[in-house]
């Protein structure tokens, strides 16, 4: 699981992706209060504006329901779809490495982000923050 700075600075950033936040037991999130890494197991009070971190899985989970909803697909095609588009970008990595902003792509967690904004708001990371993608 990534709890990097740079993935911690992406995912706050992400506005469209923290409101899709749903709490589930052992969700990862950044305290900023005491600037560290939880593991959430029961839902907190609002006096902590915490940062939700998404999982490998919970990233899929989004850009599967994306194909679902906007591509009409059932679950397991949308998994497929998912499954070529990751596949292809891995292969990629080991050969070439993938650029985000000025920097290369650093996790799994990462490269979901990516995917997830790109696809669905149309944002890319310039290495700051999120940006209109053309």
């Amino acid at each position: 699981m990534d709890t990097s700075e740079k993935y911690i600075r992406m995912c706050s950033l992400a506005k469209e992706i923290q409101r899709k936040w749903v709490f589930q037991y052992g969700d990862f999130a950044y305290n900023p209060v005491f600037e560290k890494v939880e593991v959430l197991l029961y839902p907190e009070n609002n006096s902590v504006n915490y940062i939700w971190l998404p999982r490998q899985d919970q990233l899929q989970e989004i850009c599967m329901e994306f194909y679902m909803q906007n591509l009409k697909m059932a679950k397991f095609e949308a998994f497929l779809k998912f499954l070529e588009w990751y596949s292809g970008r891995l292969r990629y990595a080991f050969e070439h490495r993938l650029k985000n902003g000025d920097g290369f792509i650093d996790s799994g967690e990462e490269l979901l982000l990516t995917r997830a904004m790109i696809m669905m708001y149309w944002k890319k990371w310039d290495g700051e923050n999120w940006v209109k993608a053309l």
